[in-house]
């Protein structure tokens, strides 16, 4: 049987989340490190990254969010490489808001690594050798860093409304876009999802959040939620207790959903 286009756009996400809650009023950062994988989108319009966010509220359809990661965006790009990147939005990405530093919002402040950098080497499945170490932190501004020592850039705070005493929800993993009109939705991660075995499947490690000034703690595993989508899978979520892989979790699918 023939597989029909969308008839409307479609956002896929597979990974896990942690809300606020009495013990956890707010979020002050996010913090991951990810494998860096390359893969090939079904369409032009597609894309997939992987990525960590900051949002104001969960299930609100007009929320405030800042996410930032790598992703292979052709259409944006001009190209199909791993590419660092951020998107901001303060009404759910219906009109205001934008990729790295199209519109005003995001600030530039490091010369050598731009928001829109891209990776010159990429991991293969068994060969983890690659990664992206990436955190969103709020000082007043939001920053972001880069593997640990570049800041990036920053949103400032007056961008926001619901932001501004830090976030209700901080969310990792996958996501992927297929616009209306397109018939197979693009890979995830590294296109496969091998439960338990993080050599062939794209994971995340070192998962923490703040939870007030410079204090970051890994997720409390009674309040994280798992996410998975139509064709793209989250598993072996756990931690590891280890000082390496510490919570991580893997993430990914084929598409073609």
């Amino acid at each position: 049987m023939a597989h029909k286009s969308l008839a409307e756009d479609i956002i896929d996400f597979a990974g896990i989340s942690i809300n606020a809650s009495p013990e956890i009023k707010g979020f002050t950062s996010v913090t991951a490190t990810v494998t860096l994988y390359n893969l090939t989108v079904n369409g032009l319009g597609q894309y997939s990254s992987a990525t960590i966010f900051h949002q104001s509220a969960d299930n609100a359809t007009y929320f405030e969010q800042i996410q930032a990661g790598w992703i292979v965006h052709p259409q944006l790009y001009g190209d199909s490489r791993t590419r660092l990147y951020s998107h901001w939005t303060i009404d759910g990405g219906q009109k205001i808001g934008c990729y790295n530093n199209i519109c005003p919002g995001f600030v530039q402040l490091d010369t050598d690594v731009p928001i829109d950098y891209a990776f010159p080497k990429i991991s293969r499945p068994m060969y983890d050798d690659y990664e992206l170490e990436i955190q969103i932190y709020k000082d007043e501004d939001y920053y972001l860093l880069f593997q640990g020592m570049f800041i990036i850039g920053l949103w400032p705070e007056t961008m926001f409304i619901e932001l501004r005493n830090g976030s209700q929800v901080v969310r990792y993993g996958g996501q992927t876009f297929t616009p209306a009109g397109e018939q197979y939705s693009p890979p995830m991660g590294n296109g496969n999802f091998e439960d338990g075995n993080p050599h062939t499947t794209c994971h995340m490690r070192q998962v923490m959040y703040g939870v007030g000034y410079n204090t970051e703690v890994q997720p409390d595993e009674s309040l994280v939620q798992t996410h998975q989508s139509r064709c793209y899978h989250e598993g072996s979520q756990h931690n590891a207790h280890d000082d390496y892989w510490d919570y991580n979790f893997l993430f990914g699918g084929g598409g073609f959903c």
